[in-house]
Parts: C-alpha cells; sequence; structure tokens
C-alpha cells in the first residue's frame, strides 16, 4: 500500500469514527432529554439542559468522555417518575440520583453495562432487586437503600466481584440473607437493616459487618446476640422469597429510622394503623362536637355585642382584609363565665401566647366558610400569623364538656393534623386558633 492509500485510508477511518461518535452523542442527549421530559415536571433541568449536545454544553449533572455520557449526578432535585430512558446511556459509569422522588423499576440501569457507581437511596423505586444486576461487572458501590424494593436479594449479587459497599437497608425485603463473606472478600460496607428478612445470619457476614447491619429485622437468627435459630426460623424463611434492598449515600442512621416507617404489615406496622384509624376518628368525633358546640352569630356580626368592619385601602375601595372586635364588659354568661373568663386564651403549648385582645385588634383576611364556621387569617401586632375559626351557630353545650373536648382536640399531635394552639369560650362566642400554614386548603391544591 503506497502512501496515498495509507493516507485515504486514514481519512475514511477518521471519518468514519467522527460520523459514529457524533450520532452516539446525540443518542445520549436524545436519551437524557426524554428522561428530564418524564421526570422533572418543575424544570429544575432547564437552565441549560437546552441545547442539541449534552456534553459540549456542559449540562447540569452531566459529565462526558470522549463525548459520550460517564456521568449523571442529579441528587436533592425533586425529580418524579420513572429512570428508563437512562437505559441507553451505555458508557454510564456513575449514577447518583438519591433523594429525589423517582419511581418503577431499577431493572433499566442493569442495560448500562459500565456502571461503577450506583446512588439511587432515598427515591420511591418498587418491584425486585432484577437479578439481572449480576452484569454490572465493573460495579463497585452499590447504594438502594430508602426505598420501597421487596422481594429477595438476588444470589447474583454474589458474581460482582469488584463490589465493595451494598447498601439495601429501609426497604421491604424478604427471606433469608445471602452469605456473601466468601464470594465477597473485597466487601467493605454491608447493610440489610429494617426490612423483613427472615432465617439464619452467617457466622462470616456478622462477625465482619456486626449487629447494626441487620437491625430491624425481627425474623433473624443466628449466634449471639441473635436469638437462636430454630426449626420454625428456617422453615418461614424457605417459605418467604427473599426481596430488594435500597441505598443512601449518606446518614445511614437516619435511613434506618425512616425504614422502620416502610415495613408491611408487620405488629409495629399493625399497632400503628390501629392508632391511626383511632385517631382519624377522634378527630371526626371532635369535629361534629365541635359543630355542635358552636355559638351563635350572624354573618357580619361576631356577637349582639361585636362587629366586623371592612378595612379601606387608600382610594376607598373595600379590600379583602377584615378587624375583628369582640364584646366587652360586664354580665356574666348563663353557665358562671364571667366577663373575666371571657377575655382568656385557654393555649396548649408553651410557645409565645396574646391575650384575646390582641387577636380581636389584628387585622383579618377570611380564608373560607365551611360547615363548622368561618375561617380568618389573623396577623397579630407582633407580626405572626394565625388562623381563627369561628364556630356557627348550633345546639350551645356546657362550658365544661366544651373544654373536655377541647382537651382532647388540643393533645393531638399528628404530622397530616393542623394543631390545636388554643380556644377561647363564651355563651354568645366560641373561637379555636391554630398555627396558620400559608399552603392552602386542600380543596385549593385539588381544584
Amino acid at each position: 500500500m503506497n502512501s496515498s492509500s495509507k493516507s485515504l485510508f486514514i481519512f475514511i477511518f477518521i471519518s468514519i469514527t467522527s460520523s459514529l461518535s457524533a450520532e452516539l452523542t446525540t443518542n445520549d442527549t436524545v436519551a437524557l432529554n426524554r428522561f428530564r421530559s418524564q421526570t422533572d415536571p418543575h424544570g429544575n433541568l432547564l437552565t441549560n439542559w437546552t441545547t442539541n449536545n449534552a456534553c459540549s454544553a456542559a449540562w447540569r449533572g452531566v459529565r462526558c468522555t470522549n463525548g459520550r455520557v460517564t456521568a449523571v449526578i442529579l441528587p436533592f432535585l425533586d425529580l418524579r417518575g420513572p429512570i428508563d430512558a437512562l437505559a441507553e446511556l451505555d458508557q454510564l459509569r456513575l449514577l447518583d440520583i438519591h433523594s429525589n422522588r423517582l419511581n418503577g423499576s431499577i431493572l433499566p440501569i442493569t442495560n448500562c453495562s459500565n456502571l461503577k457507581l450506583v446512588y439511587l437511596s432515598s427515591n420511591d423505586f418498587s418491584g425486585g432487586i432484577p437479578s439481572e444486576i449480576g452484569k454490572l461487572k465493573r460495579l463497585v458501590r452499590l447504594d438502594i437503600s430508602d426505598n420501597n424494593l421487596e422481594g429477595s436479594i438476588p444470589k447474583e449479587i454474589s458474581k460482582l466481584k469488584r463490589l465493595l459497599t451494598i447498601r439495601l437497608q429501609s426497604n421491604v425485603l424478604t427471606g433469608q440473607v445471602p452469605d456473601f463473606s466468601t464470594s465477597l472478600p473485597g466487601l467493605k460496607e454491608f447493610n440489610v437493616s429494617n426490612n423483613e428478612l427472615l432465617g439464619k445470619v452467617s457466622e462470616g457476614l456478622q462477625k465482619r459487618f456486626g449487629e447494626k447491619s441487620f437491625s430491624g429485622n425481627a425474623g433473624l437468627c443466628g449466634s449471639t446476640p441473635f436469638p437462636i435459630c430454630s426449626n420454625s426460623n428456617s422453615a418461614a424463611a424457605t417459605q418467604t422469597v427473599p426481596s430488594n434492598p435500597s441505598s443512601l449515600p449518606a446518614n445511614s442512621n437516619a435511613n434506618q429510622e425512616k425504614g422502620k416507617a416502610k415495613k408491611g404489615l408487620s405488629t409495629a406496622g399493625i399497632v400503628a394503623i390501629v392508632i391511626g384509624n383511632s385517631v382519624v376518628l377522634l378527630v371526626i368525633l371532635s369535629f361534629f362536637v365541635a359543630y355542635c358546640c358552636g355559638g351563635h352569630y350572624e354573618e357580619n356580626n361576631l356577637s349582639g355585642k361585636g362587629r366586623v368592619d371592612k378595612g379601606r385601602r387608600s382610594g376607598g375601595s373595600y379590600s379583602s382584609e377584615k378587624k375583628v372586635y369582640a364584646a366587652s364588659g360586664g354580665g356574666g354568661d348563663s353557665d358562671g363565665t364571667t366577663a373575666s373568663d371571657r377575655s382568656k386564651l385557654v393555649f396548649f403549648d408553651k410557645r409565645k401566647q396574646f391575650v384575646l385582645e390582641d387577636l380581636l385588634r389584628a387585622s383579618a383576611e377570611m380564608l373560607g366558610k365551611g360547615n363548622l364556621g368561618t375561617v380568618y387569617k389573623a396577623v397579630l401586632e407582633d407580626g405572626s400569623i394565625v388562623a381563627v375559626k369561628r364556630l356557627k351557630d348550633a345546639n350551645p353545650c356546657g362550658r365544661k364538656e366544651f373544654e373536655q373536648y377541647m382537651d382532647v382536640i388540643g393533645k393531638l399531635r399528628h404530622p397530616n393534623i393542623v394543631s390545636l394552639r388554643s380556644y377561647y369560650y363564651a355563651k354568645e362566642e366560641k373561637l379555636l386558633v391554630y398555627d396558620y400554614l400559608p399552603n392552602g386548603s386542600l380543596h385549593s391544591l385539588l381544584h
């Protein structure tokens, strides 16, 4: 082959290689754009994921080598949806998408045969850990903790000889724990805590990783400190299909605590369900009692002695703000309530408190009306904001009975229930004071 033929061959080879590389880069860009369209409802990635080349434009969270996407690092972005599109990134080495709300199966990552580091913790992935994970021969770190993965821990993981980290804690895994102590001699970190695993823990795993790596699995047995294995342990383990783990690159203790809340119907879960149902029933009962005990009021009057004045903006037009003024002065209620009693708010916490006059001087904006009464947003003089419910006219109940029900409601503490901060009782007026939540009502969010 003469020199001119060699030059022509080199030119053709370079041209074909460049064309192929450009096509593969385009494929990576298309895959990432599809992933964004499926998982980024808030547009967090639109700042620079707008060009036609993911590598040349330095997209946020994307790293490239030789024109191919090799790393995707997108934690804490409130991404939600499946990760199917990432299956086309065949040169991906690092995938870190922990602490989002991604869901569906983790099977797509098994197509990325060059993966070395996988961090999928603190998402909503479900289904099982696919046996195809054994194809990721280069895998070093696997963190899929704190998800909703279920089923068995696949024995195919033992084929991943380079593994240093396996974090499967805080899922809903069942069945036995495979003995990786001999098949993965280089393993440095192993955690399957807070699942529903059963059966014997091998002495090799127990000695290398300690009790904490297996805590929160009531069905596990073995040598001390685990319960001694019995025939029932073995039978239960053989009848139960083992399941999958999940990961969290940081703060494993927090994951373990969080994982306890994601169990199946264990004894603790059943107790929690019973308590939760009781709380809901109690809240419904409390609202019914509040309805029955509401004080009389007119649409534009707090009471026969009070009034609601609409504040005016400059220019004379009415605004939505209102000022609430209460009745004051002598006389007692028929149930023994004195004027002094009527001027007091009863609080359920030790935060900064205020007197009734502060509440009644506050500017108020009506938020909505319901069967129980009208709710106002009240801005106090110190800038703090509360929500005030004025109970509607209803068959009144006695002060003692009313206070008993308020005491029950005031002690309720649940993340999905707004706490009752204080209340005011008088024959002609009953007010319930809550913390103000700025995100609107459930009705407004739904409609």
